[in-house]
């Protein structure tokens, strides 16, 4: 759908409405027909590979020395085999990190892979790949460069000029591009990157790639201060215009996750990518040392939050410095695939069973200042029940006697710092545990555990109905938070719509 209005309001010239493909005005939808692409995607795989990967770290300043990215058994081919067998439907390669240094031989720069001891075009080898494997292929592209010396003029514009030479490099040599990722906005003033101008560019060329600047939402009408997605409402300021979608790495939206964001006096309908590590400690770039995944509970549980509602999950399957993903990883996603029923991409993506708690009355017998029982069940997973004790119970009192045969909960954590800048580990707080529920009569214990962890769920053998269920943290080794407390029954699952 091209562009049918723009008012003089916009600021934006009638050249740039002509070649653009932007989402429609107040008050707000339908999507384009590029957004609906994206968001029947649904499902894609990031790919973070540079020479960070080779050096330990998850940012580097441009320094690092081209001959220190040297995988030893580069295969570009593995990565997209996976991810198609996995059931994702897109690859988004990471092309340019902060660094500067390119995946691909950009004529502008010397800081690229044809300088490093593999001279391999590592974005034209995805590329062929996801021919191969008929996927999608999204690029990421980082506007912040490190590196590039343009990048330090006291005026943007000599760098704008080397960006739009390399994105027109990316974009005319590797076939469809179904969406750009663009990141490290925050290093300069948003009107410095011309992103109209840049947008029109991709739009020539990829009229039907969808486009985002990350962090793209503001906190009410201010375009200066990031907006957190648990906080946006509808029509909040847009800080990058235009943009066909959101992102906030690496936060999750709310369950009634808004649409609608403003941009002057209008309305644009914008969906959320969510961007998430599959790594357990949270690490986009791999590290020499092999680390855990997250569990398949939490995959699954985060999976059905971050693809409902029109959303999209983004979840990050990075290669090591082999040039190959790791056999942990691609046999957790591949574990996750068959859990969701859609292992080979021919599958429909599955949405989640009912949350039957969600929104229900909820009380605790201590809560930590600056916190609430309601937290525990409302429409966030960043905010959380923090008990006052290391044993306390939170209620849920349902509107109508709730069935259900599956229970799960998602446990807040300390965070350990790992020294990378990114990376932490996950300390969980909760030793014992168990949920009772109230069938009208009396109480009874039907679980009891031991850890809950990032996401413990739990499977019940036959349904229970209950009035209330109560969970009661029996010890602890400081006082416990819960993300979530989710309840529902198998049998309302359905397809992704």
């Amino acid at each position: 759908m091209l562009a049918m209005w723009l008012t003089v309001g916009l600021g934006m010239d009638t050249a740039l409405a002509a070649a653009t493909n932007l989402p429609p005005a107040a008050p707000a939808g339908p999507p384009t027909a590029g957004q609906e692409q994206l968001m029947q995607r649904g499902y894609g795989m990031f790919m973070h590979f540079g020479i960070n990967t080779f050096n330990q770290t998850e940012w580097s300043d441009g320094t690092l020395p081209v001959s220190s990215f040297n995988p030893t058994q580069l295969d570009c081919d593995q990565w997209v085999a996976t991810a198609k067998q996995a059931g994702f439907r897109y690859v988004v390669l990471v092309t340019k990190h902060h660094d500067g240094f390119c995946l691909w031989p950009s004529a502008w720069t010397e800081y690229s892979v044809k300088n490093a001891p593999v001279q391999s075009n590592i974005v034209a080898g995805v590329a062929a790949a996801c021919k191969k494997y008929h996927m999608q292929l999204g690029l990421y592209y980082s506007l912040w460069d490190r590196h590039e010396p343009t990048f330090q003029e006291k005026s943007l514009t000599n760098y704008v000029t080397y960006m739009k030479r390399q994105l027109r490099e990316l974009l005319t040599s590797n076939g469809p591009i179904c969406e750009i990722w663009f990141d490290g906005a925050w290093a300069r003033p948003a009107a410095d990157w011309d992103i109209p101008g840049v947008y029109a560019l991709i739009k020539e060329l990829q009229p039907d790639c969808q486009i985002t600047v990350n962090h793209t939402i503001g906190v009410g009408q201010n375009v200066k201060n990031i907006g957190q997605p648990k906080d946006f409402q509808a029509g909040d300021a847009i800080r990058f215009f235009p943009v066909d979608f959101r992102t906030k790495d690496p936060n999750l939206a709310r369950w009634d996750d808004p649409k609608d964001y403003r941009w002057h006096d209008q309305l644009y309908y914008l969906p959320f990518e969510h961007t998430l590590c599959l790594s357990d400690r949270w690490n986009w770039f791999q590290k020499k040392d092999v680390m855990p995944a997250r569990s398949v509970d939490e995959l699954e549980e985060l999976f059905y939050w971050c693809t409902a509602h029109g959303n999209v999950l983004l979840l990050n399957v990075p290669p090591d410095q082999t040039g190959r993903q790791r056999p942990n990883e691609r046999a957790r996603v591949l574990e996750l695939a068959d859990r969701l029923g859609i292992r080979g991409g021919d599958k429909p993506l599955p949405r989640g069973p009912v949350d039957l708690a969600l929104d229900q009355t909820v009380t605790a017998t201590s809560t930590a200042a600056k916190s609430a029982a309601s937290d525990a069940v409302d429409n966030s997973l960043e905010t959380a029940w923090v008990a006052g004790s290391t044993n306390a119970s939170l209620e849920i009192s349902f509107a109508q006697p709730a069935t259900f045969n599956r229970i799960a909960i998602m446990e807040e954590a300390d965070m350990k710092d790992l020294g990378d800048g990114f990376s932490v580990e996950r300390v969980f707080r909760v030793q014992r545990y168990n949920i009772e529920a109230y069938d009208g009569t009396q109480w009874r214990v039907i679980h009891t555990g031991k850890e809950i962890g990032a996401c413990g769920v739990i499977h019940f053998f036959r349904r229970h109905t209950a009035e209330k269920l109560r969970l009661n943290i029996l010890a602890a080794t400081k006082p416990p938070g819960i993300y979530h407390l989710s309840v529902s029954d198998d049998h309302t699952r359905g397809i992704r719509e």
